[in-house]
């Protein structure tokens, strides 16, 4: 029974070791990590034996393993070191990992400290993985793109917002195609929202159409505030602010009511002189939420704002749980 208590004699040792770095240069690799895992067991470690098993490990496509392994001698911060970097840029570049392997390159060059023969092989990684980094994301854009316009077609709106949320993380570029989706009564209008967002995020400069809630007009999306940076949401905020000392509670849920509210709506922003019903109407709901009484509402612009914003709200929690 093999144990880390039994000591391997060396002649055996040696045989292992010769056998494992034959079974290697013959390709047969499966052999080969069976007798270095044999050595592992009889607490025979050195780097020859960890860098063959990663060999191993890497031609058998058994890339987790490796990864893991690599993770684990890299940690132990040994005299070896850049080598095991060196073997884990190879691993993350076959397994496609590019950013990582590009932000490890950049952690390591800035330190300054690798040596200067492994200088232009990292390097040369980080050149070629940047290079397949845009092609990847390209290549991805393209797929979430399609999949975005079958999402709509299918009036799905959840994988509407899945797929917009990663276009836009992955700062895919506008098209006419996507900016047509505003004017589309697929479109969930939280959709809406996070497409004029990504427009904004990207700079956009051009007029571009919305249709929303019965609502048709032109918006230049690097021209238009974020929902609460407009001057009506300013207004709203200093009004529902003065229940923050004297009920935390109930203001908590007025700023996530208007929050939800804000987004649903945007780019539509409501006049200006209609804050003191927004903040009334977000004080009756906030009241009614938290099941304290509410008084009779009479005023027709509180009660059409109470509407909306229940209504923003059930929108809004149909795509994002908070």
């Amino acid at each position: 029974m093999k144990s880390g208590n039994v000591i391997l004699f060396p002649k055996w040792q040696k045989i292992l070791e010769e056998e494992s770095i034959a079974a290697i240069k013959e390709k047969k690799f499966d052999e080969a990590l069976d007798k270095l895992n044999d050595l592992l067991s009889y607490q025979v470690k050195n780097h020859d034996i960890y860098t063959g098993k990663l060999i191993c490990l890497m031609e058998l496509e058994r890339f987790d393993e490796a990864q893991e392994l690599c993770e684990a001698l890299i940690e132990e911060k040994d005299k070896y070191y850049y080598q095991y970097i060196h073997i884990y840029l190879t691993l993350l570049f076959q397994t496609n990992q590019y950013e990582n392997l590009m932000e490890i390159v950049e952690d390591e060059l800035e330190k300054g400290k690798v040596p200067s023969h492994l200088k232009e092989s990292f390097n040369q990684l980080y050149s070629m993985s940047e290079k397949l980094s845009l092609s990847v994301i390209t290549e991805r854009s393209n797929l979430y793109l399609e999949e975005l316009y079958d999402a709509v077609n299918q009036d799905n709106h959840m994988e509407q917002w899945r797929l917009i949320h990663k276009l836009r993380k992955m700062g895919t570029a506008l098209n006419e195609k996507v900016a047509s989706l505003l004017v589309n009564d697929h479109v969930h209008p939280l959709n809406k929202s996070a497409i004029v967002l990504w427009m904004k995020q990207q700079n956009i400069s051009k007029p571009v159409e919305i249709h929303k809630f019965g609502i048709e007009m032109k918006v230049i999306p690097n021209e238009t505030p974020d929902m609460k940076q407009s001057i009506i949401a300013d207004h709203i905020e200093n009004r529902i602010s003065e229940v923050e000392q004297s009920n935390p509670s109930l203001y908590s849920v007025m700023e996530t009511l208007l929050g939800h509210f804000l987004y649903v709506m945007y780019p539509i922003t409501p006049p200006v002189e209609d804050a003191d019903y927004i903040a009334e109407a977000l004080h009756t709901i906030g009241n009614e939420y938290l099941n304290m009484e509410v008084p009779p509402i009479e005023d027709e612009n509180i009660k059409k704002y109470i509407q909306e914003i229940k209504t923003a709200d059930i929108l809004y929690a149909s795509i994002i749980d908070d």
